[in-house]
């Protein structure tokens, strides 16, 4: 097994990985390429029939006096051949750095959510903590399905198709790479309990599309977060976990 810069063919392959790897909630929703070009330098993990089985994005970042860097997303089948020749590709291009992390970032795919799942990706997890990688943030998933009529949905729509909105660590609702924020101009960062139930009053608004949530588990207020959103009809599915190299 191969590594090798992505091509512009590879694209189709690429979005295959990407499907194969959501997550089982998300699993009827095909992810699309993103707009425009991509960011960062992707890389391709592909066998000896060239079948491309992995893929992965590098990003780096400059900071006063720090140069930081590491993988935005990884994707490859739960291969552990894969994973971990894309992961050791990650390390020999992270020389020089001061910081290398991984999943970080939000991905780029809708509904754009940071962190490896625990659950649901423990092979390319294991890949990141056989070479030293370390949790630094993790966050609660939870989900909340759209609630399905009896009869078919107005006007032939599947509600499925619709974008699935989520409720990001700070109480703020998206929908793709769309904010919504509480109609206020100031809201101090401990008034969660506000900004929360403004997202779920535009849940409700948005015919109580299909949502997730993500509830940073390292704040001091995260119990109470869960029990709101709970109480909301929202089901924990899993673990979102970003590493940093120790």
């Amino acid at each position: 097994m191969w590594v090798r810069p992505a091509a512009a063919g590879d694209g189709r392959a690429i979005t295959d990985l990407v499907a194969a790897d959501r997550l089982p909630v998300l699993a009827a929703r095909r992810p699309t390429a993103p707009g425009g070009a991509p960011r960062g330098t992707v890389l391709v993990a592909y066998d000896g029939s060239g079948q491309v089985v992995g893929a992965m994005a590098l990003h780096r970042r400059t900071d006063p006096g720090r140069l930081a860097g590491g993988v935005t997303w990884l994707h490859c089948r739960e291969s552990p051949a894969a994973a971990a020749v894309l992961v050791q590709a990650a390390l020999e291009r992270s020389s020089g750095l001061s910081d290398v992390t991984a999943f970080g970032r939000p991905s780029p795919w809708p509904p754009h959510l940071p962190g490896v799942p625990l659950q649901n990706r423990p092979v390319t997890t294991e890949a990141f903590t056989n070479v030293g990688f370390r949790t630094r943030d993790q966050w609660l998933l939870l989900h909340r399905p759209h609630p399905r009529p009896a009869g078919p949905p107005p006007g032939g729509q599947d509600p499925s198709g619709h974008p699935v909105h989520w409720i990001t660590p700070d109480g703020g609702l998206h929908a793709g790479r769309e904010t919504h924020r509480p109609a206020v101009e100031a809201v101090p960062a401990g008034l969660w309990r506000f900004r929360i139930g403004r997202s779920l009053e535009l849940l409700d608004r948005s015919a109580g599309c299909e949502a997730l949530a993500t509830v940073d588990l390292l704040a001091p207020d995260a119990s109470p977060r869960c029990a709101m959103l709970a109480a909301a009809g929202f089901e924990e599915t899993d673990l979102l976990r970003s590493l940093v190299l120790a």
